[in-house]
C-alpha cells in the first residue's frame, strides 16, 4: 500500500488542485476524485479526524488509490506525479530556457506553481531534475525545456546596467579559458554567463540537458572541476563569488 507523510494544509490544498488539474484516461476519474475528497469530510476516519480537511482527503485519496477499486492504478499514478512535481519543485519563480529546436523563445519568467501543473501533465517521467534545482521539461526526443529557478530575484525590478557591464566583464575573464555555451547550436553546451536582474550567473548549460542529468550530475561542471575554476579566475579579478544551487552568483 501507498504511504505518505501527512501534508501541511497549503500543501495539501494545491497537491488537490494539481490532481483535479491531471489528464485522465477514463472519464470517471475526476468524479471519483470529487466524491473522495467529499466523503473525507463528511465522514472521516478514526486516524485522520485531527486532521485538516485538504490534508484529511489525500489521505482518503491515497487510501482509495491502493484499493484496486475502479480507476485506482490511474489515480495512484497521477498522485505518484502530483508528488514528484511537488518535491522536484520547490522555487518560485523559474527561467525558461528552450531548447534550439523549440518554436517557444523569450518566454517571461514562470511561476513555480505553474511548472508544477506542466510537470504533472506530462508524468514524472518526462520531468527531470537538472543541475542546480534546475528543472527538465522533455516534450519530445529533441524538444525539451530547462527551467531555471530564479527565486527573488524575479521580484526585484528591471536589470541594471552595472550587472550588463559586469556580466560583459565576466565573459571577458573566463573566455580564453572556458568553452562558452552557444545556444544556437544543437552541440553547444559550455558555461553560460547570465546578467538577471540582481545579479551576474555563471552555470552550466546543455542542449541535452536530459541526458546528462541520467548521469546524476553536470558533467564537467561539477565533476570535471569547471566550476572552481571560474570561480577562481573570477575572485582573482576581485569578484565576489557565492552560489545558488549549482551557478555560481558573481558580483563587485
Amino acid at each position: 500500500m501507498q504511504t505518505e507523510p501527512r501534508l501541511p494544509e497549503p500543501e495539501a490544498l494545491e497537491f488537490l488542485e494539481l490532481l483535479k488539474g491531471a489528464p485522465f484516461s477514463a472519464p470517471y476519474a475526476g468524479e471519483i476524485i470529487d466524491w473522495l475528497i467529499r466523503d473525507s469530510s463528511a465522514q472521516p476516519t478514526l486516524e485522520e479526524a485531527d486532521l485538516a480537511p485538504a490534508a484529511r482527503a489525500v489521505s482518503t485519496l491515497w487510501r482509495y488509490a491502493a484499493s484496486g477499486d475502479p480507476g485506482a492504478g490511474e489515480i495512484s499514478q497521477r498522485m505518484s506525479d502530483v508528488t514528484h512535481a511537488l518535491t522536484l519543485i520547490r522555487d518560485d519563480h523559474y527561467a525558461a530556457d528552450h531548447s534550439p529546436r523549440s518554436a517557444h523563445r523569450g518566454a517571461p519568467p514562470v511561476r513555480g506553481r505553474d511548472v508544477r501543473k506542466l510537470c504533472v501533465a506530462v508524468g514524472h517521467s518526462r520531468s527531470l531534475a537538472g543541475p542546480g534545482r534546475a528543472v527538465v521539461i522533455v516534450h519530445h526526443p529533441h524538444d525539451h525545456t530547462v527551467y531555471r529557478p530564479l527565486g527573488a530575484l524575479v521580484r526585484s525590478g528591471p536589470p541594471g546596467q552595472s550587472h550588463e557591464k559586469l556580466g560583459r566583464e565576466v565573459l571577458a575573464i573566463l573566455a580564453p579559458h572556458v568553452r562558452l555555451a552557444d545556444r544556437r547550436s544543437c552541440e553547444g553546451s559550455g558555461v553560460l554567463v547570465e546578467s538577471l536582474r540582481e545579479a551576474v550567473t555563471v552555470a552550466w548549460w546543455s542542449p541535452d540537458p536530459a541526458s546528462e542529468t541520467g548521469l546524476g550530475h553536470a558533467g564537467p561542471w561539477s565533476a570535471g572541476g569547471l566550476r572552481s575554476l571560474c570561480s577562481t579566475l573570477l575572485r582573482s579579478e576581485g569578484m565576489t563569488i557565492s552560489q545558488s544551487g549549482g551557478a555560481l552568483l558573481v558580483s563587485r
